[in-house]
């Protein structure tokens, strides 16, 4: 490979393709899927929400952090569960409060980034079960939406499926089992002759069509978090956040960083630490906001809209957050950049729910058109069978 890469032509090719994937996000993005998979076999995410949960609650009820954890970690060994997940936590905790450590330290490596570093702003600002429910609000609205709107599509997508599938199995079993019967479909005329037609095209076609919707979807999963400015013949990044399904990730991500934003400042973080804080756990989308909110922070002495006015939010959102901070005190600050977070939600829920309808209807279509002609097709093709009945 060390030869290959020297040549004159092949090692600079090389670099090139390396470079344009690293632009990409590629390497990053393989690495956080690895990372992810073996997170989500190991500490499925429910269970460490689960687990922070019943923790809130043990501190709630008067426990100190370390009686609390070594109370969780002595009834996941009374329930026979020592590799459980829940006993690895708490062993990884305990040692760390014993160390003198904080809990945030004990959850590393056991626990999702965000979470680590939610629980490390909460023990800096002493508001752990401030931010942590308001943490599962948030992530509990998110998810709603999310599963509100794919439980609709469940349905047409399963008639589809079944209308591609029987097709399919006529293609490749149904019409040269009956031409062995002495019955040539290929005969047959009118919507049962289309029926044929739509067989051997959704057996031609869907198969590629297939491998381009996953080739786009994975080039979306490297690149919405990822790509950040333009580089070589790709649009910019802003181009990109101009249409789905990029638009509609801009709109959650707007809503995740001014909530989190939000959520710091309620605390009494100020905006400039509650930004470098926040930016330390953010994906290079994110940071890119970030980071231009963080210069506005530095260098000017406007309102926090002034702060925000980064072009994450849009116009609508904006004009109303420039009114509220208009008026003077911090609590007015706070209060816009909660009202900013609320009405981004908003936004970005109903762009969410628009396209999920778009799906919708033509999922729909698809199935009306595909379903119906094969549905009809199979019901007439037996009155033309005494027509193309042929003697082997």
């Amino acid at each position: 490979m060390s030869k290959l890469n020297s040549t004159p032509f092949v090692g600079p090719m090389v670099n090139i393709l390396v470079n344009f994937g690293d632009r990409l996000g590629v390497r990053v993005f393989f690495d956080d899927a690895y990372k992810a998979m073996l997170m989500a076999f190991r500490s499925p995410r429910k269970q460490q929400v689960q687990y922070l949960i019943d923790f809130d609650q043990w501190v709630k009820d008067g426990a100190n952090l370390l009686d609390a954890v070594r109370e969780m970690k002595t009834a996941a060994l009374r329930l026979g569960k020592k590799r459980s997940f829940p006993y690895r936590a708490s062993v990884s905790i305990e040692k760390a409060l014993v160390n003198g450590l904080t809990v945030s330290e004990g959850m590393k490596g056991i626990f999702s980034q965000d979470l680590v570093s939610l629980f490390r702003v909460g023990e800096e600002t002493q508001s752990i079960t401030l931010l942590f429910e308001n943490f599962i609000k948030q992530e509990d609205e998110r998810s709603a939406v999310f599963k509100g709107g794919v439980k609709r599509l469940v349905y047409p997508s399963i008639l589809l499926l079944l209308t591609f599938s029987i097709l399919v199995l006529l293609d490749y079993i149904g019409i040269p089992k009956a031409k062995e019967m002495g019955i040539n479909l290929e005969l047959l005329s009118g919507i049962p002759g289309t029926t044929i037609n739509l067989a051997r095209g959704v057996t031609t076609y869907l198969l590629p069509v297939v491998y381009l919707l996953f080739v786009l979807y994975i080039f979306y999963k490297i690149t919405k978090n990822h790509y950040v400015s333009q580089w070589g013949f790709l649009p910019s990044r802003d181009a990109f956040d101009k249409i789905f399904p990029y638009s509609i990730h801009k709109e959650f991500v707007a809503m995740g960083i001014v909530q989190r934003i939000g959520l710091l400042s309620s605390v009494g973080m100020p905006l400039g630490a509650a930004v470098k804080t926040l930016m330390k756990s953010a994906t290079p989308y994110e940071q890119k906001y970030y980071q231009m909110i963080s210069i506005k922070t530095g260098s000017s002495t406007g309102s926090v809209a002034d702060y925000l006015n980064v072009g994450l939010l849009n116009a609508e959102i904006f004009q109303r957050l420039s009114g509220v901070a208009r008026q003077e005190g911090e609590h007015t600050k706070i209060k816009a950049i909660l009202a900013a977070s609320r009405d981004s939600g908003t936004v970005a829920k109903k762009r969410l729910d628009t396209m999920l309808y778009g799906v919708l209807v033509v999922l729909w279509l698809l199935f009306i058109v595909f379903g119906g002609v094969t549905g009809l097709g199979l019901s007439l093709a037996p009155l033309q069978f005494k027509n193309i009945i042929t003697i082997n």
